[in-house]
């Protein structure tokens, strides 16, 4: 079995984004969630999986460009309700909105990949700030690793990730969003081919089930209630007691049909009890009558069909009275021969457990532990319920009915966008556009496109799209040197958010602050041990602040510290010994296991990689504070360094293979643009420089 565990706490939960030992490098991540907040996963949850050390709220500068870095070599994508989409986010990273009719996406699974470990996490929690930190929430973590991976558990994960995609409105024209989505997703499925399988506990069995709608591609409907049931079934025959914590339910006040199609999976011919564990509102009513926020059908219902309930009111406070809404979602499954506990994102609706025609997308895991006079595990999972005092007499109790999902979970009241709207893609480089996909048969007679955070916001409206022929892709130009925030449509008198991902993200331009790197800067960051100490010791000298907390710093060795230069004497020869040493280092680093070709990519070319290092230790040629026979020498160490990189691989990283065709096609570039760049400086190099830099010239180019 995988490895796996529960978490309520709030830190926990941040925790699980968190690799864990020998994981290896971040390959990427793909989360789905209803609501969505985009600064709680961009400034909490990257920041863990990415293992950045800077502080957003307090070394903001710092924490963007090791972000920045970090994040390009990096696969990054939330799947979320198209409803909550469209909200500003980083384009470093996807947003990718779910259309379901009927339906919500309402799936919380986080797909965390590292080169040797992914972990998949099952939750009942939203990617928003009450959700992983002041709710009642579930979670828990399935890990997968080189020696121990239940591979069908996974390959079920990536499937139902896979299936969500193809609900994005266009992914039938394949945007970059989609690609770059369904490449992730395939590279995970290729790398645990050869990892060992797990071996297999007899007393415990793990799976993960799903709700989803069909779709046209041949995806048939799944129901989380009857997977979490066959799979019982396959232990050790039905469920004979139904425990059901939900914070929602449907609005059926005279035959609840989620409570039916459970009662009629359930054990027969044996003695059967069902116990709801449902919200109550504000105090009790008078003389102590418990003030249910559920609809009486939860106890009318079972009783048809000879099934025993009792009720209990779940916690809306914490031990010290702070207010903590219930959010969790369980489902536990029990008879004489196990105890079965599902958690997720199944409220206990038709929607969310599969049942009837309209479904949500949802995610659960259901974990059976047989009961052993000698194994602790049923106990275990029967303990994760909360233990509270029944309702001694719920037919006397206030059925208030279901109260609507208008917690966190429903606070967004935004419209949904119409369907005609399919994407939106910014294409970055010299020749910035935006592109616009739509689906003419269902757009409103009258609209207009604005982009937020500009002074000329309008993109386009109806009437111009009509006069330019009414096309599926409309190419738009986009003059500002930064992307629009975020792009907003109004038609008649409601407005809502269109998604806006990047075509190409490593086009994307780099901070401005970047244009005050030197080359010594970006190469004692490239260089350094502690890549996160080096941003920040840079950044601490750009924007002195008496907040900045020199402990901080205290793990960039002496070395590698780029404020250290200013220190020592600036005699050529230091400079000499102090490059050759950093130099090393750097190669070293070049050295080390890469997770893939792009993240190869992004340490060869990224916003601080090796070729906009070249590119500022060429513009020294150039400038005054350096002799050209040292600015060209220095140049000649640095490609003799890159043609000396000797790649060692581990498993799970990118072979020794696949590395050198990449390198070495780079470095040829590389030294050709280089030696164009010196040519016009020639007259003011000494021979004996010239004629070194053509052997290094020649020798990188073989």
């Amino acid at each position: 079995m995988s490895k796996h565990n529960n978490s309520t706490s709030s830190g926990m939960m941040l925790d699980l984004w968190r690799p864990p030992k020998d994981a290896g490098d971040p390959i990427g991540c793909l989360a789905t969630t209803y609501t969505f907040a985009p600064g709680l996963f961009d400034e909490q949850c990257l920041a863990r999986f990415l293992e950045i050390e800077s502080e957003p709220n307090r070394e903001d500068l710092a924490f963007l460009l090791e972000r920045e870095s970090r994040l390009g070599g990096v696969y990054a994508g939330v799947l979320v309700d198209h409803t909550q989409a469209g909200v500003e986010h980083s384009l470093r990273w996807d947003v990718l909105p779910v259309r379901i009719h009927g339906g919500k996406q309402h799936a919380k699974l986080s797909l965390l990949v590292w080169n040797r470990h992914i972990r998949v996490i099952i939750a009942s929690a939203n990617l928003t700030e009450p959700g992983y930190r002041s709710n009642y929430e579930v979670a828990s973590a399935v890990d997968f690793s080189i020696q121990d991976a239940d591979v069908g558990m996974l390959v079920e994960a990536v499937g139902f990730l896979q299936s969500l995609l193809q609900l994005v409105p266009g992914a039938a024209a394949s945007p970059p969003e989609i690609q770059r989505a369904g490449t992730f997703l395939k590279q995970v499925l290729q790398l645990v081919k050869s990892w060992k399988p797990a071996g297999r506990d007899g007393n415990v069995r793990q799976q993960f089930v799903f709700t989803i709608p069909a779709n046209g591609a041949g995806q048939p409907e799944r129901s989380s209630l009857d997977e979490a049931i066959q799979a019982c079934r396959r232990r050790a025959g039905s469920p004979s007691d139904i425990w059901v914590a939900s914070p929602f339910f449907d609005f059926d006040e005279d035959n609840c049909r989620v409570a039916t199609a459970t009662c009629k999976l359930m054990a027969r011919g044996v003695e059967r009890d069902i116990r709801f564990f449902v919200p109550s509102v504000g105090d009790e009513g008078e003389a102590g009558v418990p003030r249910l926020a559920a609809p009486k059908s939860l106890l009318v219902t079972p009783a048809k069909y000879g099934v025993t309930v009792g009720v209990n009111v779940l916690p809306q406070e914490d031990q010290d009275r702070n207010r903590r809404p219930w959010h969790a979602k369980m489902l536990g499954l029990l008879t004489g021969g196990y105890s079965a506990l599902m958690i997720g994102s199944s409220n206990f609706t038709c929607a969310g457990m599969g049942v009837g025609r309209y479904r949500n997308a949802e995610a659960n895991l259901v974990t059976i532990a047989d009961r052993n006079a000698y194994r602790r595990e049923a106990a275990l999972l029967e303990s994760v319920w909360p233990e509270l005092n029944p309702v001694e007499d719920p037919e006397s109790a206030e059925w208030l009915g279901a109260r609507p999902e208008n917690d966190e979970e429903e606070q967004a009241k935004t419209p949904p966008l119409p369907a005609g709207f399919l994407s939106a893609t910014y294409r970055a480089g010299d020749q910035r556009r935006i592109l616009l996909r739509m689906n003419p048969a269902h757009l409103p007679a009258d609209w207009c496109v604005y982009a937020c955070g500009q002074e000329k916001p309008e993109l386009l409206n109806a009437g111009r799209w009509r006069e330019g022929g009414s096309l599926i892709l409309i190419d738009l130009p986009w003059e500002p040197a930064q992307p629009p925030e975020k792009l907003l449509v109004k038609w008649g008198d409601q407005e809502a958010f269109l998604t806006l991902n990047v075509e190409d993200a490593s086009r994307l331009p780099p901070p401005p602050l970047l244009e005050n790197m030197s080359a010594d800067d970006m190469l004692w960051i490239l260089a350094a041990v502690d890549p996160s100490a080096a941003f920040r010791a840079w950044t601490r000298q750009q924007q002195p602040s008496d907040l900045f907390d020199t402990d901080l710093d205290s793990a960039t060795p002496v070395d590698l510290d780029p404020l250290r230069r200013y220190d020592l004497q600036t005699t050529f020869l230091h400079r000499i010994r102090r490059r050759a040493r950093v130099l090393a280092q750097l190669r070293a680093n070049l050295q080390r296991p890469v997770a893939g070709p792009q993240s190869l990519e992004w340490r060869l070319r990224g916003m601080i990689g090796i070729e906009p290092l070249a590119a500022r230790l060429a513009l020294e040629l150039s400038r005054n504070q350096v002799a050209p026979d040292e600015a060209l020498l220095t140049l000649a160490d640095f490609m003799i360094v890159l043609h000396e990189v000797d790649y060692q691989p581990v498993d799970g990283s990118l072979s020794r293979k696949s590395f050198n065709e990449v390198f070495q096609f780079f470095l040829k570039e590389l030294v050709m643009k280089l030696d164009q760049s010196v040519a016009p400086h020639e007259n003011k190099i000494s021979a004996e420089a010239m004629s070194f830099w053509k052997r290094v010239v020649k020798r990188c180019q073989t």
